[in-house]
């Protein structure tokens, strides 16, 4: 597969914008390499419904300009509907974790929320910031205009919010406990690969 086309399966499902590094480390690829690979796309992607978004130092899909019209339809309708259960459960994952990455919340719901996410940031329920722990992950968190329209002084006004918390937080741990073992795992058998070939 062509570095362009893996590049655009990337973006796509990431969903965020990524760094022209990040892609080179996903990749396996050097800058220049990455680099070219992004003038291919952003040309192949010309008269398309996509375009290739390069804003500062972060790469991103998006719809095309030309399609703004019928996007600005579509999210018009999208936002006069009720929020459904997928939604709701995304909302109250965010609201009783106060700041969570996309990965943790798809780990707590079992299936990915990139749709979903989108959909409660267009209708400004929840924003989007920079984590400060890794700067190449983002952290969800409810907007002011969420807590005024429930009615809540300060996130801990939610029902049950130290138990529901404490609930959601031995899941996250419980899933990077899992991850571990996980890179042990690789990491042991890549050793154990290591040690018969030395044998050999």
């Amino acid at each position: 597969m062509e570095l362009d086309t893996q590049i655009e399966a990337i973006l796509f499902w990431k969903g965020e914008p990524m760094t022209v590094p990040e892609l080179c480390r996903a990749l396996k690829a050097s800058s220049g390499e990455v680099k070219t690979a992004l003038d291919i796309l952003k040309q192949k992607l010309q008269g398309r419904g996509l375009a290739l978004i390069h804003v500062s130092d972060e790469i991103a899909l998006s719809t095309a300009p030309e399609c703004h019209e019928i996007i600005e339809r579509l999210r018009k309708e999208e936002l006069s509907r009720d929020l459904g259960k997928a939604a709701l459960e995304t909302l109250s994952i965010v609201l009783y974790k106060d700041s969570v990455s996309r990965r943790d919340i798809d780990y707590i719901r079992g299936v990915n929320s990139t749709a979903i996410l989108r959909s409660l940031l267009i209708r400004g329920l929840i924003e989007r910031t920079q984590s400060e722990v890794d700067e190449r992950m983002f952290l969800y968190r409810p907007t002011v205009e969420l807590c005024s329209l429930l009615g809540l002084r300060s996130i801990e006004d939610l029902p049950e919010f130290r138990e529901v918390q404490k609930e959601l937080e031995a899941t996250v741990v419980e899933q990077e406990m899992i991850g571990g073992e996980n890179q042990r795992g690789e990491s042991d058998e890549a050793d154990s690969h290591e040690s018969e070939a030395v044998s050999d």
